[in-house]
């Protein structure tokens, strides 16, 4: 099934399309001053390809060692891929990828401050930058630097300064609606948290158009 039969099978609500479970994962968000970290992922990825995303991956099994597996798991691959080394970082938010994907993620979001500039030591990410999140968004919004949507909210939160008292962490769950319009809801509640604004326009599996 295409990624248009699976969008018009859940606005039906016709049950041919059954959306996948989201893979547990966990990203770093990583502040050195004014400025955080992103990377641009390979173009051959099967996931976000050629987007620019914080450090991070999926949940794995020597993860589960640890008493927090989701936080180990925004450490381990932060070091892996940028050869930063993390001691401590807060949990700030959590995004889960739409129903319509094949791929789907349920990503905890951690935040972390460091002195550190790193270096790119993954080959799932050809480029490092450090912007601030003003810049980042601002080329972001000029087709520079094409971002999932999860992603530019974490940057505008950062500007915004929203994050120094992150509140209670939902997991946010972006969902089209039958007008064109994109609400977000609790993925564990259903209960919409916002509605009629405008959603992604890519799909997070390709970077394919969602229309």
């Amino acid at each position: 099934m295409d990624r248009q039969a699976r969008l018009d099978s859940l606005l039906a609500a016709d049950g041919l399309w059954e959306p996948p479970p989201a893979k547990p994962a966990a990203t770093m968000v990583l502040l050195r001053g004014d400025e955080v970290l992103l990377l641009r992922r390979v173009a051959t990825m099967q996931f976000a390809p050629s987007m620019h995303v914080f450090p991070g991956g999926r949940l794995e099994p020597v993860d589960l060692a640890d008493p927090d597996p989701l936080q180990a798991c925004a450490r381990r691959e932060t070091h892996e891929e940028v050869a930063i080394s993390v001691q401590a970082c807060t949990l700030i938010d959590r995004w889960v990828t739409p129903e319509m994907e094949e791929r789907r993620y349920d990503v905890f979001f951690y935040l972390a401050e460091t002195s550190d500039t790193g270096r790119l030591s993954t080959t799932e990410a050809d480029d490092m930058l450090w912007l601030s999140p003003t810049e980042a968004l601002h080329r972001h919004g000029r087709g520079d630097l094409p971002m999932l949507r999860p992603t530019a909210a974490i940057l505008e939160g950062l500007r915004a300064g929203m994050y120094e008292d992150p509140g209670e962490i939902l997991p946010k769950l972006p969902r089209l609606r039958a007008d064109g319009t994109w609400e977000v809801v609790d993925s564990e509640s259903g209960r919409v948290l916002v509605s009629g604004i405008e959603g992604p326009v890519r799909a997070e599996t390709d970077g394919g158009p969602l229309s």
